[in-house]
């Protein structure tokens, strides 16, 4: 006969709660927190409205890791792009400079509307054209583009002066000196009938930009005085 042999009752298992590890994150501690980004280049603010035709002078730029944009790819990239976007929507693209890491854009839209769409759609273009140079997906433009109405005779011929000539901007500010009455090949600058005593080069069969219509542009600008070469942005006309 087999005996049960009867075990003393064991005391039940108590719960304990254990304590929380020392929080090694986040708080206010130096290095905690989420790492600030790069800064915005353009403000969030509301855009200017205004119901009319008008010219504006728009500036894109790229984020650091784009590839410098004055190399005979890139600009041609950018030129492909803008044959298909250059007049869309109300928007009118006159004329077109390219620097290293910006975009600089004189052109004439119908309205707020207008400028908006048609931006979107070619920021679009330029960005997947670059993407295609540079065998890569992802964001292009670092954040939203900035846009400045031109209203008179005056702020036309400054901004085509800053779009044209922008590169001898750069130059100055590199400490080079920019080469007397060489346009910028990396522009539009070629096509411009504004030049004095240079005539332009006629427009390509396919364009990357369009002629304008716009009085302020075509003749009123004029009136202030005709553009030299060797002028760089930022002095006086």
């Amino acid at each position: 006969m087999t005996m049960m042999v009867r075990r003393p009752a064991t005391r039940a298992r108590r719960a304990v709660q254990g304590e929380l590890p020392f929080r090694t994150w986040g708080g206010r501690r130096k290095g905690a927190g989420r790492k600030a980004g790069p800064l915005t280049l353009v403000q969030h603010r509301p855009r200017e409205r205004f119901g009319r035709p008008a010219p504006v002078h728009v500036t894109l730029r790229v984020l650091p890791h784009v590839w410098n944009l004055r190399t005979a790819r890139c600009a041609r990239a950018i030129g492909q792009a803008c044959r298909g976007g250059r007049e869309r929507f109300g928007f009118r693209l006159v004329h077109l400079s390219v620097q290293a890491n910006h975009l600089h854009l004189f052109a004439k839209v119908a309205d707020g509307d207008a400028l908006r769409r048609g931006m979107q759609g070619l920021s679009i273009r330029i960005a997947r054209a670059l993407n295609r140079v540079m065998e890569r997906k992802g964001k292009v433009f670092a954040g939203r583009f900035h846009a400045r109405r031109t209203a008179s005779p005056r702020e036309v011929r400054v901004a085509l002066r800053y779009v044209l000539c922008n590169a001898r901007k750069h130059a100055v500010q590199a400490g080079r000196k920019p080469p007397a009455g060489v346009l910028d090949p990396f522009s539009t600058a070629r096509y411009f009938d504004g030049w004095r005593d240079r005539p332009p080069d006629p427009l390509p069969k396919a364009p990357i930009v369009v002629a304008p219509r716009l009085w302020l542009v075509t003749t009123g600008w004029r009136r202030v005085g005709l553009l030299a070469p060797d002028e760089t942005p930022g002095a006086a006309p």
